[in-house]
């Protein structure tokens, strides 16, 4: 996930929108690492953990459980 907090933070600073989606026994890490990139607020999604272990029907249903809070995030204004 860190890899993927520090696209976020970078897209972010350039005027566009993200939504990092992750589980949530990663939360803490993530939302460190941004603080410590400067974008404490950076917006994230959570979802159950573990993903690994769905079914591709199991991944898609947890798509859709997700897809208004994640399409949420990223009509809103960036951040930077």
């Amino acid at each position: 996930m860190s890899c993927s907090v520090h696209d976020l933070v970078r897209l972010e600073r350039r005027g566009l929108a993200t939504a990092g989606v992750g589980t949530e026994p990663f939360i803490d890490e993530a939302l460190e690492q941004a603080r410590s990139l400067g974008m404490p607020d950076l917006r994230m999604v959570l979802i159950p953990h573990p993903v690994q272990l769905l079914s591709e029907e199991g991944v898609v249903s947890l798509a859709d459980d997700f897809f208004e809070q994640i399409v949420e995030r990223m009509t809103q204004p960036a951040l930077a």
